[in-house]
């Protein structure tokens, strides 16, 4: 008697513990504006509308973790399989490398606040009139000291015109280093 008395206050413990634990959920990373903010624990009736899933096996290790930038809009550093990739709206996704990008934590936690980065655009023509269009990240980091990483990039021009299909893809964004950005903005600024 005493044995199933002890057996059932564990059963009736580990059931109640089991209760507080959060479910592991897979948060694509194309989500519409209105579900970037949202707790899919506590909201659990956004899940279905959001495309938010239950993840089923422990062995499913590749889960994209993101975080959205303030600026530009509707842009996020994605962490998957270990590699971070930046994603611009209408573009292919770029990875970054890791010496570039320090201090930026990914966490289910972390996801639902924005990074409050900064960015810097200029646009010029040279001489030859090729058009510039470049612009600089500022992505403070989220541990103490606080680290400013900075992210250079240039726009390219769509190629073809509006007829063609090549103008309706998605560009390939380039990555510069800072001081080349600084130094043509320099020599061509007024």
């Amino acid at each position: 008697m005493r044995f199933f008395f002890i057996l059932a206050v564990a059963v009736v413990f580990l059931s109640c513990s089991s209760g507080n634990k959060k479910e592991a959920l897979y948060i694509p990373t194309d989500m519409p504006e209105i579900c970037q903010n949202i707790d899919f624990n506590i909201d659990k009736d956004m899940r279905k509308a959001c495309m938010v899933k239950p993840v089923r096996y422990q062995a499913y290790y590749n889960v994209p973790m993101q975080r959205y930038l303030i600026n530009p809009n509707q842009a996020s550093l994605v962490k998957t399989n270990g590699k971070i990739e930046i994603r611009f709206p209408n573009t292919h996704a770029l990875v970054i490398d890791s010496t570039k990008l320090h201090g930026v934590v990914f966490s289910d936690s972390k996801r639902l606040s924005k990074i409050q980065n900064d960015m810097d655009y200029k646009e010029f023509y040279n001489e030859k009139k090729e058009r510039f269009k470049l612009f600089k990240l500022k992505i403070p980091s989220d541990s103490k000291p606080q680290i400013e990483n900075e992210l250079c990039f240039r726009v390219p021009e769509l190629k073809g015109s509006d007829r063609t299909r090549s103008v309706a893809m998605a560009a390939e964004m380039e990555m510069l280093s800072c001081e080349i950005l600084d130094s043509l903005v320099a020599t061509h600024s007024k």
